[in-house]
């Protein structure tokens, strides 16, 4: 579960490896959207976008909490 919300959730890694648009991470994508130049960012679909990506890592939270509280609680001592 960790490890899924840290490769989700890297920047740097997909910015250098991947060279075309279309192989581009959610992360990478959100901060292209949001532009340094003179003109305004649309920041409606930013956001929107931003909280479509934290659906993923929400998700296996929620289905993995069980297990996740079991490890934890259920170690040898």
């Amino acid at each position: 579960m960790i490890q899924f919300i840290y490769g989700w959730n890297q920047y740097l890694w997909p910015l250098l490896i991947t060279t075309q648009d279309s192989m581009q991470t959610i992360v990478t994508g959100i901060k292209k959207m949001l532009t340094t130049t003179d003109e305004l960012a649309e920041w409606q679909l930013a956001m929107a976008t931003a909280v479509l990506a934290m659906l993923p890592p929400v998700a296996v939270v929620i289905l993995m909490q069980r297990l996740f509280v079991r490890g934890l609680v259920e170690t040898e001592k």
